[in-house]
Parts: C-alpha cells; sequence; structure tokens
C-alpha cells in the first residue's frame, strides 16, 4: 500500500541575499507573481497548508509582497552562512509527526505542481528513500526527504544545501525524471533566458 502524505509537509527555501542578481530574487515577477509565489503556490497545490517558508534576507519586503495564506514563515537569522542554515529552520518548523518533507527552492519557475506531484508518488511507493529531481546531467532538489534523513539535513554545513548527502546515499535514491528542475534563475542572463524561453 502506498504511504499517507498527512504527514508530509513542503520546505521552501527563501532566505539568500541574491547577490549575483542584485535584487530580491524572491521577489521577480514570472507569469505575473513573483517566484516566491509561483514555488508557494504549487507546494500548496499538493499539499496544502503543510508548507514552510524559510526567509532570510529581505525578509521584510518579501513578507509585505506575497501572501503567504496558511503557510507558516520562519526566519533563518544566519542566512549569511549559507544554505544548511535554512535546511535546518525548515526542519525545525515542521512537526515531530512529519514522516517526510519536499525541500524546494524559490528559482525554479519552471516546475508545476504536477512535477511535485510525480516526485511525492514516487516516495508513496518507496518512502523510506530519498526521491530526487534528475536533471540532464546532475540530480537534486524538489526532493522528498524521509524523517529518517532529518538528523543528517540538520546537521549539514555551508552553502551546498543537500547536495552533500544526495551523494551520500546516492546509490539508493530513486530518481524521477524532471529536465525542469535544472533551470534555477540565480542572475539576470537566467532571467532573461527565462522569459525567453516563456516566448518561444
Amino acid at each position: 500500500m502506498p504511504a499517507a502524505m498527512d504527514n508530509v509537509h513542503a520546505v521552501i527555501l527563501a532566505a539568500g541575499a541574491s547577490s549575483r542578481m542584485g535584487s530580491p530574487k524572491q521577489l521577480l515577477i514570472w507569469q505575473e507573481r513573483p517566484l516566491l509565489a509561483h514555488a508557494l503556490a504549487n507546494a500548496q497545490a499538493v499539499l496544502a497548508e503543510r508548507t514552510v517558508v524559510v526567509l532570510g534576507a529581505n525578509a521584510e519586503a518579501i513578507k509585505a509582497a506575497v501572501d503567504f495564506n496558511s503557510s507558516k514563515v520562519v526566519l533563518n537569522p544566519s542566512w549569511a552562512d549559507g544554505m544548511a542554515g535554512s535546511i535546518l529552520a525548515g526542519i525545525q518548523a515542521v512537526p515531530g509527526t512529519a514522516s517526510a518533507v519536499l525541500l524546494m527552492l524559490c528559482d525554479q519557475p519552471l516546475i508545476s505542481a504536477a512535477h511535485l506531484q510525480s516526485l511525492l508518488s514516487a516516495w508513496q511507493n518507496a518512502p523510506e528513500r530519498i526521491v530526487v529531481s534528475q536533471y540532464a546531467e546532475s540530480f537534486g532538489v524538489p526532493a522528498v526527504f524521509p524523517a529518517a534523513y532529518f538528523p543528517q539535513l540538520a546537521s549539514l554545513t555551508g552553502d551546498r544545501g543537500a547536495k552533500p548527502l544526495l551523494l551520500r546515499f546516492e546509490d539508493t535514491l530513486v530518481k524521477v525524471p524532471l529536465l525542469e528542475a535544472e533551470m534555477d534563475v540565480d542572475t539576470t542572463s537566467d532571467y532573461q533566458r527565462l522569459h525567453a524561453l516563456n516566448e518561444m
């Protein structure tokens, strides 16, 4: 029987300063709404109110511009130290009864709710394993981490996110093809390329 999703929670990492962009990429407009709002809507479409958003840099401006609805918003005061602190803040914010987390970024705008559902469905069939997005040449987030891996997520350091953990357990990962996840928005040229794709 597939695992239930009642206790799966989304954690959206949105604490970075967007230093290469020069302005908060969380608020860049894509399809008439900020990138963070786009990610949030997709998470809520599959996991409803079980959504945590981790903010850091520009938190007040982001809170003023994005409607978080019933999502839980937490602040990573150490956002400048790297993504690991945001992962820790997100893991600490989900209930102790959580069976898994769907770890997401706010800057992968080509990902849809259907893509997230495909990851969750794969996890339901293998709830003891980490489910990752398979890109053309690599793999990563969005990814579903069972609760057994929460301690390892919470002990990560630096700015490589969950990648070291994924590499450590690569032989046991469930990889779901998701080429759309390869497109992230870090620079102005990325943002221009995103709009060019939308016009094709």
